[in-house]
């Protein structure tokens, strides 16, 4: 059976950090198309498997960006952790950043040969493309994902530079 590893923190990709390729017999699930945000709401239907629509999955030696996880809040941590337990599945942990955070790359080098066959990340952070220029945002660049919460008037919700919130 495979293990579920549940990347969890602040996520984000700058250019330059480059991309990486998923190792032998593994594989990453986004929930979230890429320059968006991953709702915390949306996390935690992930967690307790209340919401399981994946947004694209990189199989085995394909490349992806290479995402840094940052540090979050011990009290998200706790939330997040409690979640994952109402599932009562032992082949599913959740691995939070650490105060330095990491990038996938960093991730994937650190897990052995051994340890790596069969498992499946699952990137529960957003997805923030870090630019330079401003801009962007009124087309949706790094707005925040909704799709999770059946009751909302849009998909994504963008905030403008005036503070108001547009769905999209």
């Amino acid at each position: 059976m495979a293990k579920h590893v549940f990347l969890s923190g602040h996520g984000g990709w700058k250019p330059g950090q480059g991309y990486t390729t998923v190792p032998r017999g593994c594989r990453i699930h986004f929930y979230t198309h890429f320059a968006k945000n991953l709702i915390t709401g949306m996390e935690h239907k992930i967690l307790d498997g209340s919401y399981n629509t994946i947004d694209h999955t990189v199989e085995e030696y394909k490349s992806c960006p290479n995402l840094r996880l940052s540090h979050q809040e011990d009290s998200w941590t706790q939330k997040s952790q409690a979640k994952l337990a109402t599932r009562g599945d032992p082949n599913c942990i959740l691995l939070p950043s650490p105060p330095t955070g990491f990038s996938l790359a960093e991730l994937f080098q650190e897990w052995n040969d051994s340890q790596l066959p069969g498992v499946e990340f699952h990137w529960l952070a957003c997805q923030t493309l870090g630019l330079k220029q401003v801009g962007g945002r009124q087309f949706g660049l790094n707005a925040g994902d909704f799709s999770h919460a059946s009751g909302s008037p849009g998909r994504y919700r963008i905030k403008d530079v005036g503070g108001k919130f547009t769905w999209i």
